[in-house]
């Protein structure tokens, strides 16, 4: 009631002031002739306005109730009907949002669930370097394969690195500094921090590129992308096969391409190789697959403007490549 009285509090402050003021300007014009005359026009106007109210607030009376209590669930705030359009409308209007807001949270829910089973994946994986570092460590303290350990860091760096980026995927933009750069250098020194990787699958890279291939791009994203394109197509290849890096320049326009001679990715997977958490048929036969590295990749070179494109038959091998 104090909400509807608060809600019509000009109405009813309009009214008083304007019956005092025509009863009084009426009488002054010589209309009532006695005071009943006045009070009979007061208490009749008085009657026909609390009337007014009175069904006003039998009609609204829902709303104020329900704007009245807090709710213990979100459903109580959108099931009420009342026969007032206004208080409908209301009502309607907390039914979008809350259907808004279901649908939101039910996005959000997957979400979260996605990244719990990824984060669960992503702690396996971990174990496993951990573990082949510590047997090296047990079993001959006195001749330890540097080797062996280094390659195991290198896949914790990694695994590392695709976390950081993950978390980082959605403030891209703000880390980008764009800058020339000699795309020629830039892929030896991937290649380079990575030579373990290649010697522990024995797959060989070849490189053709041109050391004037300038560019503009961000030097650390960029190679970010490399690196993993590079531990896909390594991941995916069988030992003694090679890894073909070439770059092609037309007038202006540079483009890179990394192909593999691996098993390839089936027709059906290749529309979805981007999407976050999607490891398609050849993830679920190679337990390193986390379905990351390529969503990375997209969103990377979307924020720095680089178009990206994969072609691939099954049992022959996978071309990714960069427009720049």
């Amino acid at each position: 009631m104090k909400l509807f009285l608060k809600d019509h509090l000009d109405i009813i402050l309009l009214y008083f002031f304007n019956a005092v003021f025509l009863s009084y300007g009426y009488h002054r014009l010589d209309g009532f002739q006695t005071a009943d005359g006045i009070c009979y026009f007061l208490f009749l106007s008085l009657f026909l306005f609390l009337m007014l109210m009175v069904l006003r607030y039998i009609r609204k009376r829902k709303l104020y109730q329900t704007l009245n209590r807090v709710p213990d669930f979100l459903e109580d705030m959108v099931e009420t009907k009342t026969t007032d359009d206004e208080s409908n409308a209301f009502f309607r209007y907390n039914r979008k949002c809350y259907e808004i807001y279901q649908r939101q949270m039910n996005t959000w829910q997957e979400e979260n669930s996605r990244w719990q089973s990824h984060l669960m994946q992503w702690i396996h994986q971990m174990k496993t370097p951990v573990s082949v570092i510590r047997l090296m460590v047990q079993n001959d303290t006195k001749q330890i394969d540097t080797f062996g350990v280094l390659y195991e860091l290198d896949r914790l760096q990694n695994q590392m690195d695709l976390m950081l980026g993950l978390a980082r995927s959605g403030q891209v933009k703000n880390d980008l500094v764009i800058e020339e750069i000699s795309l020629g250098e830039l892929l030896q020194e991937v290649i380079r921090k990575n030579k373990r990787l290649f010697i522990q699958y024995q797959v060989l890279p070849q490189v053709t590129c041109g050391d004037q291939t300038l560019i503009h791009s961000d030097r650390k994203w960029l190679a970010f992308v490399i690196e993993q394109l590079l531990h896909n197509a390594v991941k995916y290849s069988s030992a003694g096969s090679g890894i073909t890096i070439r770059t092609k320049k037309e007038g202006e326009h540079v483009s890179l391409a990394i192909q593999d001679e691996g098993v390839g990715i089936r027709p059906r997977d290749l529309p979805r190789v981007f999407d976050l958490y999607y490891t398609g048929s050849n993830g679920r036969e190679n337990d390193q697959s986390s379905g990351i590295g390529l969503y990375l990749v997209k969103t990377v070179l979307d924020n720095l403007g680089h178009k990206i494109e994969i072609e691939s038959e099954t049992g022959k091998g996978t071309v990714v490549s960069i427009a720049f």
